[in-house]
C-alpha cells in the first residue's frame, strides 16, 4: 500500500515538473550529450540518460547526509525510479534488437 502512495506521488511529483521544465526524459537526454561533450576526454563511452538521472539520485543524497530536507529524499526516490524506468527500456530495447538481428539472414 505504502509503494502505491508512493508511486501516485512521484508521478504527480513529475507532471508537476514536467509542467515547469519539459519532458523529463527529453530533458535526461540532452544534459548526457552535454555532459558527455564536456567529458569527452575522460570517457570511452557516452553518459545515457538513465546514468544522468543515477549521478542526480547520488547529488540528492550527498545534499541529504549534511541536512534534513524531505524534498531531497522525494527528488532522489523520484530520480531513482526514473533511472529504473529508462535503464530497464533500454535494456528491453538492446535485447530486441539483438534477438532480432541474430534471426537475421
Amino acid at each position: 500500500m505504502e509503494n502505491n502512495n508512493l508511486n501516485k506521488r512521484l508521478h504527480s511529483i513529475k507532471k508537476i515538473k514536467e509542467a515547469e521544465y519539459g519532458s523529463f526524459e527529453g530533458n535526461m537526454k540532452s544534459i548526457a550529450k552535454i555532459w558527455s561533450v564536456l567529458l569527452s576526454n575522460n570517457l570511452k563511452t557516452e553518459i545515457t540518460p538513465h546514468q544522468v538521472c543515477l549521478m542526480y539520485t547520488a547529488a540528492k543524497l550527498v545534499r541529504a547526509s549534511h541536512r534534513f530536507k524531505e524534498d531531497s529524499y522525494i527528488d532522489a526516490q523520484s530520480y531513482l525510479e526514473q533511472a529504473r524506468k529508462m535503464h530497464d527500456e533500454k535494456e528491453f530495447k538492446e535485447f530486441k534488437k539483438k534477438l532480432t538481428t541474430s534471426y537475421d539472414i
